[in-house]
């Protein structure tokens, strides 16, 4: 209990540090204050490979999958799907046999192992060195982040097969290729079956007894964890239930009037599982190090790794930290190999439908490839992924190499980490992508279309409702105001720009006064709870409607 208080409290403590030490990527400063507490303590942090699987894994794909924008996820579909299923089956009999031949002394099935384990990319990581992704073109953004999303389920079913290998000593391409299918359709049907049966009852609960914003996101919370463990007690995929659980509730939003303040509060609940579960996989990494670094030389003997004289340590480490690159360096190579092929078919395929491109690659196609290959970041599922191998075999023997992998694992995190926080920030500079255009044309078309939309609705509204005679004037007058505001962008849908902006801002100017407003709301409120001149169950009611009022105007100030 000790150590989970300390790894909050150090999660905590990594995100007040990252709002001062902004240009450091979060993950470092987290894997930093990690390897401080590790060697201040000098005591290490057992885990049951299982119980850490399940706890870590099931709510941060189910987030993730939950969040993701589900229009993006099918226009970007063919490609996602490429770097997500492709490419990590490609980096697993890729990278698998590259670790293999460096390290005979490591099974071929460890070897797998750890290619699976390093095949899933970490879009979170990503985003926070590229300030929120705001660096990067929006439809690569959500290209990483897809992929990033289904390569995590790829990715720890190939684990699965891989430590299935490694346990009995067999491996049939046949029954693999059936158990995937098994564990994959499964795993989907399972998660949306969950979701479906848990939004139908929260449906009827909600309209017989009203909606509970604490009983309703507790339970949304409930739903990977309830997904992950039917699916492997049906020996399907738990990994693919929580995916598929979290992408089933991304099409199945609140939209009712009475859950706002369950899709507020839902919000930003997730935002803080998401950040401490994340956070603590990276100081759990960190607090790893230091004991890894000490068991180096051990662990260069059970690669095989040539070790002799006075220098032993030195030389175990550098040679361990020359593997780390070299496999670093093939991961790399792999992504540049598929992204590449992945374009050149695509050009091809559009040259003989009439809609492709003379010539090659340009010099943005191939920053583009190489933005690609540095975003492959590995981080939290991966440690999560490397650390859940089971450390003893059936017969009591250890796994072998699971100690190899941790390490090899760890600095792979740590090099991708930093390579990705140096060149990312200087290869996105000026980086535009095909169809950039195309999505800011397709949002001012929406935008006409929700003008219309709130145009009719208010002119229905305005006949329909007959105010008091003392509110008449000021319903009309705010009525009329709104309509014209919105006539303004139907009749005119090619709206310069800067016209746009300028309404956009005096909107947000708007919400900025009102929030100013309302926080001096909330100060008398205070004073007056405080001099006790209201009760505390009137505080809290005017508390509560005065934070939904600012969240709201905090998003239209944004927006």
């Amino acid at each position: 209990m000790t150590a989970v208080l300390i790894l909050l409290v150090t999660v905590a403590v990594s995100g007040v540090i990252g709002r001062f030490v902004t240009r450091v990527p979060q993950p470092l400063v987290q894997v930093a204050l990690g390897a401080a507490l590790g060697w201040a303590s000098g005591v290490p942090i057992v885990l049951n490979p299982d119980l850490f699987l399940l706890v870590f894994i099931p709510p941060l794909l189910f987030l993730d999958a939950w969040r993701f924008p589900a229009t993006e996820l099918r226009r970007l579909g063919g490609i996602i799907l490429t770097l997500a299923v492709g490419l990590v089956v490609f980096t697993v009999v890729g990278a698998g046999h590259v670790i293999h031949w460096l390290l005979p002394a490591v099974p071929l099935s460890t070897a797998f192992a750890l290619a699976a384990v390093l095949s899933p990319t970490d879009a979170v990581a990503v985003s926070g060195m590229t300030g929120g992704g705001g660096g990067m073109p929006r439809r690569l953004k959500h290209i990483l982040e897809g992929e990033a999303l289904l390569n995590d389920a790829s990715g720890l079913v190939c684990l699965q097969f891989a430590v299935t290998a490694a346990l009995t000593g067999t491996f049939s391409i046949g029954a693999a290729t059936a158990a995937f299918l098994w564990a994959a359709g499964g795993g989907l049907l399972v998660g949306l079956v969950v979701v479906a049966a848990v939004r139908l009852a929260q449906g009827w609960i909600v309209r017989a007894r009203g909606d509970s914003p604490g009983a309703t996101i507790l339970t949304m919370l409930l739903v990977p964890f309830a997904a992950y463990l039917a699916a492997e007690h049906l020996d399907m995929s738990g990994i693919l239930a929580a995916v598929a659980a979290g992408m089933t509730l991304n099409l199945l939003p609140l939209e009712e009037a009475g859950e706002v303040a369950t899709r507020l509060q839902g919000t930003a609940v997730g935002d803080m599982i998401q950040f401490t579960l994340n956070g603590v996989i990276f100081v759990l990494l960190g607090w790893q190090l230091p004991g890894i670094l000490v068991q180096a030389p051990m662990i260069a003997m059970q690669a095989g790794a040539p070790h002799t004289g006075p220098m032993e340590t030195q030389v175990s480490l550098g040679w361990l930290g020359l593997h780390v690159l070299i496999i670093c360096g093939a991961l790399m190579g792999l992504r540049v190999v598929w992204v590449w092929l992945s374009l050149a078919i695509g050009r091809a395929l559009g040259r003989r439908r009439g809609r492709g491109r003379p010539g090659g690659p340009s010099g943005s196609t191939l920053r583009l490839i190489n933005v690609t290959a540095v975003a492959g970041v590995r981080g939290a599922v991966t440690l999560a992924g490397v650390l859940s191998l089971p450390q003893w075999l059936r017969e009591g023997v250890p796994f072998p190499g699971r100690d190899v992998a941790i390490f090899l694992a760890s600095g792979v995190i740590l090099v991708s980490l930093l390579l990705a926080s140096l060149a990312l920030p200087w290869l996105l500079r000026g980086l535009n992508m095909p169809e950039e255009d195309a999505a800011v044309e397709e949002e001012r078309v929406a935008e006409a279309a929700l003008a219309r939309a709130a145009l009719r609705r208010l002119e229905q509204a305005h006949h329909a409702v007959s105010p008091a005679a003392s509110e008449a004037d000021l319903y009309t007058e705010a009525a009329l105001r709104l309509m014209e505001f919105y006539r303004r962008q139907v009749e005119d849908p090619d709206m310069p720009v800067d016209a746009l902006a300028q309404n956009r801002r005096r909107l947000a100017i708007e919400a900025e006064l009102r929030l100013v407003a309302v926080r001096a709301k909330r100060d008398e409120l205070a004073r007056l709870h405080r001099i006790h001149a209201i009760s505390e169950e009137t505080w809290r009611r005017m508390m509560h409607s005065l934070d939904m009022m600012e969240a709201s105007l905090g998003r239209s100030r944004v927006l």
